[in-house]
């Protein structure tokens, strides 16, 4: 599976989110066994490296709160690894605590103009809303996004603004879809839309 190449190494500031908290709710189902074989052209890419983008890309928007969220983009990206795209997934590991959430904080305003730059140029935009998180950043995402023509989402019963999220998806005509099992096959019918011929053989 290609991924961004970095030397990145973390120092006494940094906190690393990757992990994600236990999925205690049971919201992802269990990977396949064996693992899908990645496709040669799949590419994983996070900040602050450039994307090396394919023809097709899917940004993985929704819950990190700072490594509090279940890492669904580990996830989302194994199950989609067999087609030949590149994933734009904002989780970039290891995050310096020190960085202050304002424009003036050269880490946070990368983090923030990689995620935006991506948004914009992805041909698909996921969105996963962990129920245990509030997610902020996430609903300003959907709302910028709703009305692309791009979007797929889900979101388990029991997020706290599940009833917004689900009206506003039903108003712009979003797939929307309430458990990560239907997820996945939803980004690939999206993907296929837009042109995406998915390898023979491989099944969602």
């Amino acid at each position: 599976m290609a991924t961004s190449a970095t030397s990145f190494e973390p120092t006494a500031t940094h906190i690393d989110i990757d992990a994600g908290n236990a999925d205690t709710d049971n919201q992802l189902p269990p990977l396949p066994s064996p693992l899908p074989t990645p496709h040669p052209d799949f590419i994983h890419c996070n900040p602050p490296h450039d994307p090396t983008y394919r023809a097709h890309s899917v940004f993985l928007a929704g819950s990190i709160e700072m490594g509090k969220a279940i890492n669904w983009q580990r996830h989302l990206s194994t199950s989609l690894s067999p087609l030949p795209i590149t994933i734009l997934n904002p989780r970039r590991g290891h995050w310096d605590a020190m960085a202050k959430p304002t424009p003036q904080d050269k880490t946070f305003r990368t983090q923030v103009e990689w995620e935006l730059g991506a948004l914009e140029n992805a041909s698909v935009i996921a969105f996963f809303f962990d129920k245990n998180t509030l997610s902020p950043v996430s609903l300003l995402e959907l709302g910028l996004w709703a009305r692309s023509g791009k979007v797929v989402v889900c979101c388990p019963e029991g997020y706290w603004k599940g009833g917004n999220v689900r009206l506003v998806c039903e108003r712009e005509g979003v797939p929307c879809v309430t458990s990560f099992r239907e997820l996945v096959p939803e980004v690939v019918r999206m993907l296929k839309s837009k042109g995406l011929e998915v390898p023979e053989g491989v099944k969602f």
